[in-house]
Parts: C-alpha cells; sequence; structure tokens
C-alpha cells in the first residue's frame, strides 16, 4: 500500500469526476417499458392497478410525455396504447381499455420481449434492481436514488457496496458477494458478458469500464439465479444500456481530471437509435501531487439498433484502455516499471418475435490484453517482472421463449465459447525479509511460465415458468456445461418458488446448485499456478419475503427479510495479500500466501427498509447479520471479508432552489487479519535467532469500520439545456479506518516492523456537466 501512495488519494478523485460527467441529468419516459413507468407513478403517489394482460411487457412508451402533473402525465402515456383510467374505490386509479378510433397512429420502436405471460409473483429471491422500478421485484431502487448517493466515481458498481451482502473496500470499484472471491461475480452488459470491466487495475480496479450516462437498469441477483446464467457461483450483475428517446441529446462534462461526451438519437423514422460515449481521464494533469507516477484511461462505448422485417438488428461495440508509469529514484527506494492493459468488445444481436415465439441470438468477440514490467528495490529486497498475457474469446449465444398457455412458459437456451489464452511471465526476486506461514507452502524466489492455454465451453439450459391460480408461481430449471480445459461435465438443477400470501406480500423460496469454471486465462501464473483446477461446486439455499407496507405506516413503505445459506463442497485455492490490501506488484511481497480450504460456507440474515417521509425525503436502511468461513484443517478459519455485522443507511434530502443533499452512513465489524509472531531458530548450534511467522490465519481482527459520505448537487435549467454542479464529500467527520500494515525488518534479525496503513480520510471532489 505504501507504493501506492499519494496516485491512490488522485485516482479515487478521478473516479468521482467521471461519475460526474456520467450522471445524466434528467429522467426520461421514452423507449421506457410502461409497466415500469406506471411503478414509478405509484412511488411518487399515485394508486394505480392494472394487470399484465392490459399492460403487456411489450409496451413502451412512444414519446416523451409534455404533462408534468402524474394524473395527467399517466393519461398521455397509457392514450397511445388504447387505454385510459377509472376511478376506483378509495381514489385508486384503474387502467383499463378504451375505444381508440380517436387516437392518431404513431410509429413506435418496439424493443422485443418474451412473448411470455409475467406472472404476478415473481419466483427469483436475492435481486436487487437498481436505475429503475421494474414491474417484477416489489423492492428496488430507483434511478433517481441511485444517482443521488455520494459514492465515489458515480458509477452503479460503487452503488452495490451499500447492498446487502456486498463488500468492497474504499477504493476499488470490484465487490464480493457473501465473502467470496471478486470473480464470482460475473458482469454482464446487453447480454455480454465483460471478462474485464474495470480500469486503473493497479489501483485495485478504482473505476468500471461501463459509464453510468449509458446505463438504463441494473440489477444484481446475489444467489439463487435462474437457468440462463452459469459459469459463475456467486452472483450476476446484468446491466441495460438505455433506449434513446425521440430526438438527439448530448452530454459534455468537464473536471480537472476527466473529460465525457455523450450523444444518443433516432434514425430510419425512428425504426432505429444510436448511442456514443467518449470518456478520458488522465491522472498526468495532476503531476506536481502524486510525483512520477503517469496513470491515464479511456473508453468508448457504441451502440445502434435497428428495426427491420426479420426483427431487430443490433450492433455493439467497448474498448477501454489503461496506461500506468512509473520512474522512481531515491536513497531507500527504485522503482521503474510501465503497465498497459486493453480489452475490446464487439456483438452482434438479433431479436426475432413471433406470436408465442421470441429467438434471441447474440454472436460476440472479445479481445484483452495485459503488459506489466519493471524492476526495483527497496528494504524489503529486489525485483524484476515481466508479465504479458493475451486473451480472445468468441462465442455464440441463442435463447427461445415460448408461451405455451395464458400462464406456462418455457425458456431454452444454448451457448458456446472459446477461450485462447497466452502467457509469457517472469519474475525474480531477491527478498530481505521472508515470512514464514505455517498454514501455506513456502514460496520460491523465482518463477517462469510460457505458453497457450485453449479451452472450449458448451452451456445448454432449459427452465419451466407456471403460474397456477393467483397465489403460486414456479420456475423449475436446469444447465448442463462442458469444460474442454479442465475436462468438467456439470449439471446444475434449480427451483424458484414464490407464493403471495396477501395483496401486499410475497414469500419466495430457492434451491439451486452453481458450478463455476476456473477459465484458461485464470491460471495464476503470478504466484505459481501451472494447471488449471476442476470447477467448484457452490449449493445454495434462499428464503424471503417482501412486504409493500400500507402508506403512512411509520413512513416506511417496504420491507425485504431474506435468510441464505450458501456451501461450496471444493473451493479452489486462493492467494491473498494478508498485510497490504493494495500494491502494484502483489504477487512479489512478502505478505502473499496461498490459502486452501477444505469446504466453504456462508450464511445469514438480510433486512432491506425503504421509506419516505412526505415529497422531499426519503431514504432506506439495509443490515445484515452473516457469517463467511472457511474449513482449514478441520479448523473454521472467518474469510478475509467476513463482516458479522453491517449496516448501511442513506437518506434524501430534496431543498429549494433546484438543491438535493444525500447522506450515506456504512458501519461493518471489522475484517479479520492475521498476526506476525517472532519464533526462534531450532538450531542448537547458532546463536539465537529469529524470524517472522504469521500467527494463526485471520485470527485477529482490525476495529469497527465506519464512514458518512455526503453530496450535494444543485441543478439549472437553461435555454440551451440543463446545467448540474455537485460537491462529493467522502468520509465527512474524517475516520481512519485500518486498511492493513506495511511491513518493513526490524532492527533485530529475524523481526519485522508494523506501519498501520488507513484508508483515505476526508476527501473532497467535483464536478460539473451539460446536457443539451
Amino acid at each position: 500500500m505504501r507504493r501506492v501512495g499519494l496516485g491512490l488519494l488522485v485516482a479515487l478523485a478521478l473516479a468521482s469526476a467521471a461519475g460526474a460527467a456520467g450522471t445524466p441529468l434528467t429522467a426520461s419516459y421514452a423507449g421506457r417499458p410502461l409497466a415500469e413507468v406506471l411503478l414509478s407513478l405509484q412511488r411518487r403517489g399515485l394508486s394505480i392497478v392494472f394487470t399484465s394482460q392490459l399492460v403487456r411487457p411489450d409496451m413502451k412508451v412512444v414519446r416523451e410525455p409534455v404533462a408534468r402533473e402524474p394524473r395527467q402525465l399517466l393519461e398521455e402515456i397509457l392514450a397511445p396504447h388504447g387505454l385510459g383510467i377509472e376511478a376506483g374505490p378509495e381514489g385508486v386509479l384503474v387502467v383499463v381499455a378504451k375505444p381508440v378510433q380517436e387516437t392518431k397512429p404513431v410509429q413506435e420502436r418496439v424493443v422485443a420481449r418474451p412473448p411470455v405471460f409475467r406472472d404476478e409473483i415473481v419466483v427469483q429471491p436475492s435481486r436487487l434492481s437498481l436505475f429503475h422500478e421494474p414491474s417484477d421485484p416489489s423492492l428496488s431502487l430507483g434511478r433517481e436514488e441511485i444517482e443521488s448517493l455520494p459514492h465515489l466515481g458515480g458509477d452503479v458498481f460503487r452503488a452495490t457496496s451499500l447492498l446487502p451482502g456486498v463488500a468492497s473496500n474504499d477504493v476499488s470499484a470490484q465487490f464480493s458477494v457473501h465473502g467470496g472471491r471478486r470473480d464470482e461475480v460475473a458482469v454482464l452488459l446487453d447480454g455480454q458478458e465483460l471478462y474485464d470491466a474495470y480500469h486503473l487495475k493497479d489501483y485495485d480496479g478504482a473505476l468500471s469500464v461501463v459509464p453510468g450516462r449509458a446505463l438504463a437498469s441494473a440489477s444484481l441477483t446475489t444467489g439463487a439465479y435462474p437457468a440462463s446464467h452459469g459459469d459463475r457461483m456467486s452472483g450476476v450483475l446484468d446491466l441495460r444500456t438505455v433506449n434513446p428517446p425521440a430526438g438527439r441529446h448530448y452530454v459534455l462534462g468537464l473536471s480537472v481530471l476527466d473529460a465525457l461526451a455523450s450523444g444518443s438519437g433516432r434514425f430510419a423514422a425512428d425504426r432505429g437509435d444510436w448511442l456514443f460515449t467518449l470518456r478520458r481521464g488522465s491522472l498526468d494533469l495532476a503531476g506536481n501531487v502524486i510525483g512520477n507516477e503517469r496513470p491515464g484511461f479511456w473508453d468508448v462505448l457504441g451502440k445502434a439498433e435497428l428495426t427491420t422485417g426479420l426483427g431487430l438488428v443490433g450492433a455493439r461495440v467497448l474498448t477501454a484502455d489503461d496506461d500506468l508509469e512509473v520512474d522512481r529514484t531515491d536513497p531507500e527506494t527504485t522503482e521503474r516499471f510501465e503497465n498497459h492493459y486493453r480489452s475490446t468488445y464487439g456483438w452482434l444481436t438479433h431479436q426475432a418475435l413471433g406470436k408465442r415465439l421470441l429467438v434471441e441470438t447474440l454472436g460476440s468477440w472479445a479481445d484483452v490484453r495485459r503488459q506489466r514490467g519493471g524492476s526495483g528495490s527497496d528494504e524489503e529486497g529486489g525485483f524484476e517482472l515481466r508479465d504479458r498475457r493475451d486473451l480472445r474469446v468468441l462465442a455464440l449465444a441463442q435463447t427461445w421463449s415460448v408461451q405455451l398457455a395464458p400462464r406456462h412458459a418455457l425458456t431454452a437456451g444454448w451457448e458456446a465459447r472459446r477461450y485462447d489464452a497466452f502467457f509469457d511471465y517472469a519474475n525474480g526476486i531477491e527478498p530481505e525479509l521472508e515470512i514464514l506461514a505455517p498454514f501455506a507452502p513456502r514460496r520460491s524466489p523465482a518463477h517462469r511460465f510460457a505458453g497457450s492455454l485453449r479451452g472450449e465451453h458448451l452451456g445448454l439450459w432449459a427452465s419451466d415458468l407456471v403460474s397456477w391460480s393467483d397465489r403460486w408461481t414456479a420456475e423449475v430449471g436446469a444447465r448442463y456445461d462442458r469444460h474442454t480445459a479442465t475436462r468438467d461435465d456439470l449439471l446444475s438443477p434449480r427451483v424458484n418458488l414464490a407464493w403471495r400470501w396477501s395483496e401486499r406480500s410475497v414469500i419466495r423460496a430457492a434451491w439451486g446448485k452453481f458450478y463455476q469454471s476456473q477459465r484458461p486465462y485464470e491460471l495464476q501464473v503470478e504466484d505459481g499456478e501451472s494447471s488449471l483446477r476442476r470447477a467448484e461446486l457452490s449449493e445454495h439455499w434462499v428464503l424471503g419475503c417482501e412486504t409493500l407496507l400500507k402508506p403512512n405506516w411509520s413512513g416506511f413503505d417496504a420491507v425485504r427479510i431474506e435468510l441464505f445459506h450458501r456451501d461450496v463442497a471444493d473451493p479452489r485455492p486462493r492467494y491473498e495479500s494478508l498485510l497490504e490490501p493494495l500494491n502494484f506488484f502483489p504477487e512479489i511481497e512478502p505478505d502473499r500466501v496461498r490459502v486452501a480450504p477444505e469446504r466453504s460456507t456462508a450464511q445469514g440474515i438480510e433486512l432491506l427498509l425503504h421509506g419516505a417521509w412526505g415529497a422531499r425525503f426519503d431514504g432506506w436502511l439495509a443490515y445484515s447479520y452473516s457469517r463467511a468461513e472457511d474449513r482449514i484443517a478441520g479448523r473454521r478459519v472467518p474469510r478475509s471479508l467476513d463482516q458479522p455485522h453491517a449496516l448501511s443507511l442513506d437518506l434524501n434530502f430534496k431543498l429549494a432552489s433546484s438543491w438535493s443533499l444525500n447522506l450515506a452512513w456504512r458501519y461493518h465489524t471489522g475484517w479479520p487479519t492475521t498476526p506476525i509472531e517472532p519464533h526462534p531458530v531450532s538450531d542448537p548450534e547458532a546463536p539465537e535467532e529469529f524470524v517472522a511467522v504469521f500467527g494463526a490465519l485471520n485470527s485477529a481482527r482490525f476495529p469497527p469500520y465506519h464512514r458518512l459520505d455526503l453530496r450535494a448537487s444543485r441543478r439549472w435549467d437553461l435555454r440551451s439545456g440543463r446545467l448540474t454542479f455537485f460537491v462529493d464529500v467522502q468520509n465527512l467527520y474524517d475516520r481512519q479506518n485500518l486498511a492493513g500494515f506495511d511491513v518493513h525488518p526490524g532492527e533485530d534479525a529475524g523481526s519485522v516492523a508494523l506501519e498501520a496503513e488507513h484508508w483515505p480520510g476526508i476527501f473532497p471532489s467535483l464536478g460539473i456537466t451539460w446536457e443539451f
């Protein structure tokens, strides 16, 4: 962590500035599913009742409404579909069918949706939706709520750390679910998996490569996901880009460290749309602050879709690039290295919609390149390192959705991928300091690996969704996966069940098996691994309840409670840095060890409350009690992100003169750490000497973690668009949360000195954007 230095703080500022440029300024309705907008209006105070038979999933808001008063807006968006409203008892508004003779025809570009019923009860637990109010989960965080959060970077990845079951540190945009590894979460963008989803990798992936400005929705599933998702065993983050409204829209964002340009529009008589974003961030502008470090990044996202006589055809491209140069020499330290990362994704999609059938096809190509290299020396020793890796992935997938009966839907699909990975890695270490670990094998001072690995993956899956009466819904599914690189043949059955036990409450239960292979590009050659491991198996049990509370009940309008248990029978060995959480080259540090559990478990209970107190004040509270543990040599050991108690609280205030204020506070039990103890050398003929030895793995803990973040923003409506300015302050009361320890050779032979390292203290940032 010492090597990261001030560059870490500036990386956080860069993430914040990028988020300022990536935040949309207005909430548009055009192009959004009609059911989503109706639920959004419900949250604004309208009592609306509608059925999925009238408001079908394929219905979209066809044009941006002129009205702003909620009831008039409601009538305006329903009219093009031949729908209207009638007054029901106690002020309830009922959506009904109306004659359409007087309705003027409109050209509507409809994104194909499965022609299956959307049951009144959704069977999938452990799912939280961000950025939109979907018609399925009864509890979600809306776009306005997520955008107002004072998370650095402004991207949805950082927002997830406030949700129950999710853990992340103060620097990284990466996160883990229920104590698992970060690579156990799949990240999807419009159906395409991102194999490398983060910028600033040398700063622990401080920013995601997906600009928030381009996103319409994001859903995080933390367990028990359906059979359509495979090969990752903790969670799925599903990102969807916006469908541009009518007309053309542009956004420019500017800060000291970042610039963004974004545009979207329609073409071909509104049958097609396009979206383009470009971001560039460069820390070389802050050279006087961070010294000789020169990290920078840029990314480009493009999208175009067109409705044709053969269906909806789409093309997308995402490319991201990162660089870091360090040239530092002083009397005690020498570091010279240059790192470069680039990832490019291109994918084509096609949706063909029939009366009862939807066929979706996706073909993609990905190219991910990584180059690290350099040398250095300090009081801990010297090193030389070369690391070049290339990955190419070809993939093709297809999904078939068919409505067999009014309340019976069958979905099936297949996917095929080929991974080609190339490695050229070598390191040489001359350690002056070594820390022995009784629970891990001794490290080699030098390692080299050069070669190629190829693997092919075939996945087949099917799920049957059926609803009977108005209370019960079930989804039964299974998938088969074959991985040639590891010779794995895997079968994963899954069951989801939902019961509506009242008009406002649903109970959900789920069970399933979830396999995760080690893909060719995931071989950890930097830690001495030379062969892939067999697939891991995680078994999930989930039981949850969601309730929409009666109006004016203590201000809370929704509550969600969930019990979960996850069991991994034969987890893959992993490598961890037990002392320093951040380092440019973690594999050369003396605190790097191999952890090989016999079994891993995670279990707990999670609570999420949402409320609104008047028109200007709302918020939510999330609490979880959980344990994430490994069994090692017959002993239960907490995992490195085990946090038995975790609490987050968000309060949003809408102030006068277009000002808004948001406060987000979080707390969790201190993460586990491993102590170091001096041990005598067992040599009776030698003078008394000591060596540094790790104590019992994760047998101590850091102090409790907590911090308060603030975000204040102001908007101005101009003739030429809208201007937004924000100020964001992380760690408002400057809490010095312990992050780890920098380790040095001690004054006595075999001893070590530990210097406490803390996460960044109070950290302000600001940004401005213009939308027109």
